[in-house]
This record gives structure tokens, sequence and C-alpha cells, in this order.
């Protein structure tokens, strides 16, 4: 068969680790030098990647307890029962491997699939038994991780009525931008780029920058959260809400926000988005559009007609519909850190518990000499799609930047060739895995 251009490329490529990964390259995570000599009397969950800084201590849980770590040196107690992993730092190469039969796997992965493609893949994702993820469909969904509160949302502190927001438009645009992630995989620069063809878009980011943000709210990380930034934004009619992954469920900070502030949202991102829209009449989705025109007409129809406009934030004043919304809200057990109270939880403690207990019941059975509940991931715990460019007119298509094309490629090969070791119950190296990642890729050619 002839090789293509990104062939040869993606040969070179998965050489090139090869080549230079003769010594391994495991993260170094700071640990103690020895296991305490205390005896540990609960079952012992370790983070192999480590996010809360807990060298070991017991927390409670509900009637039960587990002892909870990030020290690696517990890995072969006779305690251990569960591993959690944190998406981000999740490394194929770098796995408590050979796989124990009685060591359950825990993922946290509240991100975009841009950090790390390999939950995209079911090989990778069916490793788990628990998981807490964006998506509705994992163990313990954490799909509103961004919104506050009902109250929140319906929040009128920087509410600018329409007549006012009207007379900003002779030094602003009707629509807003802030982006400094700039050529992700949803295409967002791309289709906001062909976008301004037809209507005034500020730019407050570096990705199509074209307006400054005053000098006290350049910061990248205080400025977005900064009362004035907030000021600013809610001038504008319109946000362009677009997320840098689209995937079901995934909403950050970029969709909620527009809500709180009062403007409306113009939405790229999750497939089912409008199952938690505030009310069905509070966003414009842009694949309701058949081309990047005929939105950018709709938005000028309703930049010129204040009546038809004021209905996208009749919710504000109205109260949040949505009862599926109101539900999630209300039950979940864990908050967002901007509205902790002292007996809040956060979700990465709600998920520690979720697993403790999942553990003991797991104990329980065993006890009782009945056989254990098997949990295991699928795909539908995270499971996004690759990388999207459009077509000329707005129309989306499948595949994005050649970047971003060869990271999901290769995810695939890595997340075949993981699961292979890991079933044979091998331990492996990281040349190991990427050797057999070059031989699946020569043979799925």
């Amino acid at each position: 068969m002839v090789k293509t251009f990104e062939d040869v490329r993606d040969d070179f490529l998965l050489n090139d680790y090869l080549n230079n990964n003769d010594e391994e390259s495991k993260p170094k995570y700071e640990q103690k030098d020895s296991i305490p000599n205390e005896t540990v009397t609960e079952p012992i969950i370790l983070w192999w990647t480590p996010i809360t800084g807990d060298v070991g201590s017991y927390k409670s849980c509900g009637d039960v307890k587990c002892f909870f770590t990030n020290n690696r040196l517990y890995k072969d107690h006779d305690k251990l029962q569960a591993f959690i992993f944190y998406g981000t730092d999740f490394k194929p190469f770098d796995l408590p491997v050979p796989r124990k039969p009685n060591h359950d796997w825990g993922l946290l992965h509240e991100e975009s699939p841009k950090n790390n493609y390999l939950f995209s893949h079911e090989e990778i994702m069916e490793l788990f038994n628990y998981t807490s993820t964006f998506r509705r469909e994992s163990s313990y969904p954490i799909s509103t991780q961004y919104v506050d509160s009902i109250k929140w949302l319906e929040d009128q502190t920087y509410i600018v009525p329409v007549q006012e927001k009207n007379k900003f438009l002779t030094e602003l645009s009707p629509i807003i931008y802030t982006q400094s992630d700039c050529e992700v995989p949803s295409g967002r620069d791309q289709y906001t780029k062909m976008l301004m063809e037809y209507i005034n878009v500020d730019s407050y980011g570096n990705c199509l920058h074209n307006k400054d943000l005053p000098t006290n709210l350049r910061d990248p990380i205080e400025g977005m959260d900064h009362k004035e930034f907030y000021k600013l934004n809610a001038k504008y009619k319109f946000s362009l809400a677009m997320e840098n992954g689209l995937c079901p469920d995934y909403m950050t900070e970029k969709l909620w926000r527009p809500f709180h502030l009062g403007s409306v949202p113009i939405i790229l991102g999750s497939p089912k988005v409008k199952e938690f829209l505030p009310s069905n009449h509070s966003a414009i989705i842009v694949q309701d559009f058949k081309t990047v025109k005929e939105l950018a007409d709709y938005i000028k129809y309703l930049n010129d007609n204040d009546e038809e406009y004021a209905k996208y934030l009749d919710w504000k004043s109205k109260g949040v519909s949505n009862q599926y919304l109101k539900k999630l809200l209300s039950e979940r057990e864990w908050s967002v850190q901007s509205n902790w109270e002292e007996e809040t939880i956060n979700f990465i403690e709600g998920f520690q518990c979720y697993v403790c207990k999942k553990i003991h019941e797991k104990n329980e059975r065993v006890r009782n000499k009945k056989e254990p509940v098997k949990y295991q991931a699928t795909k539908e715990h995270y499971g996004c799609p690759g990388p999207v460019s459009y077509h000329d007119d707005g129309r989306r298509k499948e595949g994005g930047s050649s970047s971003w094309d060869y990271e999901f490629k290769k995810s695939k090969y890595l997340a075949l060739a993981v699961n292979r070791l890991i079933t044979l119950g091998q331990n492996f190296s990281k040349k190991d895995l990427f050797q057999l990642a070059k031989t699946i890729k020569d043979e799925l050619r």
C-alpha cells in the first residue's frame, strides 16, 4: 500500500517516541519514603494521579470509612482495593500493572476531550469500574459542575435593560467573543471567523483578537472572574458560548456565564445542551441553522427587534422553567466552590466517597458469600467524538486540523495497545506500549 503524507508523518512521530524513551519517564510524584507503621483498618483507596495532596488519612462516608492516600508505596498493601485516576494526568505508560483482579479503578475527568483523547475510546473506558465525568451516564455525573444554583442563574445583579444595550451599540458590537485557547478541536475560531463576515463580533481574547480589554482585566485567570469583566459582558446582547470540545453534556462557564449576566448565548457545544437550558427559549443553538449566514441573519433580526430579543431573557424575571435542571441542582450532594457552605462537599470528595461505599458494598457481599456486583464503565461514560471543522458555508464536517486529527488517531492506537497489555496481565514499559501501538497502527492500515 502506498503511504500517504499523513502515514509517513505518523510513523515518524511514533518512531520518535520509541527512540527517545529508552529510559522510563514516569511522572515523579512527591511521597513519603515509607509506609507509616500504624495498621490500616479500612479499605485503602489510592489516588494514582494525585490531586488531593492527601498522603494518608481516614475519611467518613456516611456510615463507612476508607483510607485515602496519594502515596504510591501503598500500592501493594493488602488493604488496597481501589485506584483513582485524574483524567488529565492519566498516562497509559504509568499504571499500577499488572492489574490485580481485586483492584477496582476509578476515573475522575471533568475536563475537555482535548486534554486527553484516550477517554474517547471504548478500549480505555472499559478498564474503569467507576467514573465521574460530565456525562450523565457516568457513575457519579458532574454535568452541572459550572452552575452554582438556580438562584445564581436567576440573579439580576448584572442585568442591563434592552434599551441600554441598544445605546452601547454605538461603541460595541452586538456579540462578544473572549477566547485565548485558539485553534481547538471544536473549530470555534473557524466558525467565528466566518460569522464575522456577516455581523460584527468584538473579540477580546487572543483568538481573532480585534478589541482590547481594559488593562485591569487582561490577566487570563483573575480577569475572567472580575466584576468589571462581568459588567462588560452584560452590556452585550449576545455572547458566543463555544466550547473547545463538542461532547454530550460538556458544558462550561462559557455557557453558564452569559445566563448569569443576562446576555443571550449563541451555543456551539454539547449536542444535548437543550435539555439543560433554563427555558426552551433562552439560547441560540448554532446547529439549528443550516449555514453561518442563516445564523447571522437571525441574530441581526433579533438585534433589530427588541420585543423578539427580550423573549430570550424573559426567564430571568419569570424564573427557570426547566424541571430537569432544577431537579439536578436540588438533588446533587456537592456544590461548586463559589457556593460552598461549611457542610458542603465538592465533587472530588463526593466521588471519593462514592467509590468508598461501593468498595464496602462489595466487601459486604463477599462476607455474606454472595457474588460481588461487577461495575464496568462503557464508552458512554465519556466517549467524546473527534475534532471537527466546517465547510465554507458553516456546515459541519468530520475532521479538524491535521494536528488534532493526529492526536485523536494516535490515541486510538494507544487505547488498543494499553487494553491488550492490561488484559494479558502484563507489566510493560513506555517503549513496549508505543511499539505495540505502532504495530496496531500498521495492522489497521
